[in-house]
């Protein structure tokens, strides 16, 4: 009895021995790689970076991943226990990852997003097939089709701040923002989805619910424990959204329905194929182009249910749930950052009266006082117009923070990078490097974008959209209705604030936003 009584403990003893040295061995094996690199600080054992975020909000959070950026030339590790995320900062390791055949996973944590088909959050193998589909509904001649929306929706801009204006004392802010996000929501929404899809019942639940969703998917994206599914379904956030997204669906999926019915599900010709049985690209512009030669706005929806899947997908045609996705994401991408970002640039021009001068003369020079509508040609001569748009993109780009994930091992300089680990890119800090910016990288300057040395500067050094085969398909699309929106805004109204820029402070949830309201001062021009 006595034998066993101390056979038992002793073989308790040599368990959990043997479980602490396999659990510490299998630590130093995912972690090894790590050593020979720097790393965030403070670095504690086992538990890493972590305990640095504890008690922080998501605002806290993006300052401190500022400082452990700016404080690194090339490259350093963030820990999480077993887990190693590798940040990358200088412009010449962020192109070999963003253009690397093996680098073009996105990490787990995109998943949150809840779109599995749309080229923000898809895994690799989803989106090269939709990637390489979707390229041709971007084209020039497409885009061009979009310049009749732009310029109706930048004339009723234009009228509702001057109502603003007209009602209220010369004196008296107005929140740019808010009137910018209605426009821009009704932009994507009429390019996507259609003319009238903001004049149909449940048009008010589908924007607040929308407004809802993404608020959720800030909270949730900065707080590791709710990346866990299980631990999430039990939170009110998660009711919340569930709501939420029901309701977006039930507006689209009536859209998507009648769609089908109007165009039909089948496509109206034979296609010729190459010889794996994919359509040939020439095939796929023919019925793109096919709808009056581009007299009418090419919809974006009405292209998703035309053209067949490439490159692996066999020909088919997508179906209501990857329309469904891609539709959203064209929402998510191209309403809230464009609203932002050029609520930004007119806080900034307000900000820099001088800056605002150079740009409204430009304006005045290339839109004369009865020149409508605005075309391509018009948009190709403001270059100092893009200037400040690019300026601003540069210190208050909306999307400051990406990852990657790499599909195999990676060799970045000399350092092996074992497969499947997160590569983090922070354009916030690139965008501040004093190597690159000079001396004065946190002032704004949009001369920036004209001198000579742009032409010389690293092409990775400036990545409001992404970099890559990965980089925002719609870039395209941003900056032409960017720069209509700019330019007529600059045209009709001087702007004006009191907010000084040194005291913007940001607030940062899935893109970088204000602290605070873009107050502008708005007097009409004679």
């Amino acid at each position: 009895m006595i034998a066993v009584a101390v056979l038992v403990p002793f073989l308790w003893a040599v368990l959990v021995a043997g479980l602490l040295f396999l659990l510490c061995r299998f630590w130093r094996e995912k972690v090894k790689f790590a050593e020979s690199l720097p790393r965030a600080e403070p670095c504690y054992p086992i538990v890493g970076n972590l305990p640095v975020a504890f008690g922080k909000s998501s605002d806290e959070i993006f300052l401190v991943l500022h400082e452990w950026f700016r404080q690194q030339d090339r490259m350093f590790t963030l820990r999480c226990g077993t887990l190693v995320a590798v940040g990358v900062t200088h412009p010449e390791l962020i192109q070999r990852v963003l253009t690397h055949p093996d680098c073009q996973e996105k990490p787990d944590v995109y998943k949150v997003v809840r779109l599995p088909s749309g080229l923000l959050a898809a895994r690799y193998q989803t989106w090269k097939v939709h990637r390489k589909t979707l390229n041709s509904t971007f084209n020039t001649r497409i885009l061009d089709s979009f310049m009749p929306i732009f310029n109706s929706c930048a004339g009723r801009l234009i009228d509702r701040l001057g109502q603003h204006v007209d009602r209220k004392d010369a004196t008296v802010a107005c929140n740019m923002l808010e009137y910018i996000s209605e426009c821009t929501l009704e932009m994507i929404s009429r390019t996507s989805l259609g003319g009238k899809a903001l004049e149909r019942e449940g048009k008010q639940d589908f924007i607040e619910n929308l407004e809802v969703a993404l608020t959720t998917l800030g909270k949730r994206i900065f707080n590791i424990l709710l990346h866990n599914e299980l631990i999430y379904r039990f939170t009110a956030l998660y009711r919340n959204e569930m709501k939420a997204i029901d309701t977006c669906h039930r507006f689209t999926d009536k859209i998507i329905a009648e769609k089908r019915q109007e165009l039909g599900c089948h496509l109206q010709q034979p296609l010729e194929t190459d010889e794996n049985g994919n359509p040939k690209e020439s095939t796929l512009e023919t019925i793109i182009c096919e709808d009056e030669h581009y007299k009418r706005p090419q919809i974006f929806i009405d292209q998703l249910m035309k053209v067949p899947l490439v490159n692996g997908g066999g020909g088919h045609n997508f179906t209501d749930q990857e329309i469904s996705d891609h539709i959203y994401t064209m929402i998510v991408a191209g309403n809230e950052t464009s609203a932002t970002q050029l609520s930004h640039t007119c806080l900034l021009l307000a900000m820099h009266p001088e800056v605002q001068a150079k740009a409204y003369h430009e304006v005045q020079e290339v839109l004369t006082a009865d020149h409508t509508p605005i075309d391509l040609h018009d948009l190709k001569q403001l270059v100092y117009v893009e200037a400040v748009l690019k300026e601003t993109m540069r210190l208050m780009p909306v999307a400051p923070i990406i990852a990657r994930e790499n599909l195999q091992d990676i060799q970045l300089d000399g350092h092996t990078i074992p497969k499947g680990t997160p590569l983090l890119m922070n354009f916030y800090t690139l965008h501040r490097r004093e190597d690159i910016w000079g001396a004065h990288s946190d002032r704004f300057n949009p001369e920036h974008f004209l001198q000579e040395d742009a032409k010389s500067r690293h092409p990775y050094a400036h990545l409001p959209f992404s970099g890559g085969p990965r980089g925002c398909i719609g870039y395209r699309y941003a900056m032409m209705s960017l720069k209509m929106l700019l330019a007529m805004i600059l045209k009709h109204f001087e702007l004006a604030t009191d907010i000084r820029y040194e005291d913007i402070k940001y607030h940062y949830q899935i893109s970088l936003n204000l602290a605070f309201p873009h107050a502008i001062r708005l007097k009409r021009r004679t």
